[in-house]
């Protein structure tokens, strides 16, 4: 019952946590350096939540790899994910920006730390507990 559950459940909703963070991030990161009021902070974070989908679509098949092995092997290491999640981003920015010539260090940047604070929000929902099925804790 608890493979169950983790498969349907509590991996879905990690990884839909990490996109949304990783977009948050993005925007926010894109927003600017300068100071943000409060009464303009909304609007990175709604561009953010509208980014997760289109984060989500081009981290599917790395993070995929990554939950599988993570689950068969029961990665529990906050370390593992998070430079799973950086690896994610960097690569998802190099699929989406390979037809441009010339590769931003500062985009590149931002994508890896993305990627990291995608991992760490994977991690505190659903990576603690990754794999770790044996029959003792099957029917719990």
């Amino acid at each position: 019952m608890r493979v169950i559950w983790r498969a349907l459940f509590v991996i879905p909703l990690g990884f839909i946590a990490a996109c949304l963070a990783a977009g948050i991030f993005i925007t926010l990161a894109a927003y600017g350096t300068g100071s943000i009021d409060r009464d303009t902070v909304i609007w990175p974070v709604i561009f953010g939540i509208l980014a997760a989908p289109v984060i989500g679509g081009l981290v599917a098949l790395p993070a995929l790899i990554v939950i599988v092995a993570a689950e068969l092997l029961s990665w529990r290491s906050v370390l593992a994910y998070l430079v799973a999640g950086g690896v994610a981003g960097l690569s998802a920015y190099l699929l989406a920006d390979s037809t441009a010539g010339a590769i931003s260090d500062t985009d590149a940047q931002l994508s890896m730390t993305a990627g990291i604070i995608g991992g760490l929000a994977y991690w505190l929902i659903a990576g603690r507990t990754a794999g770790g099925y044996s029959s003792d804790n099957m029917s719990a």
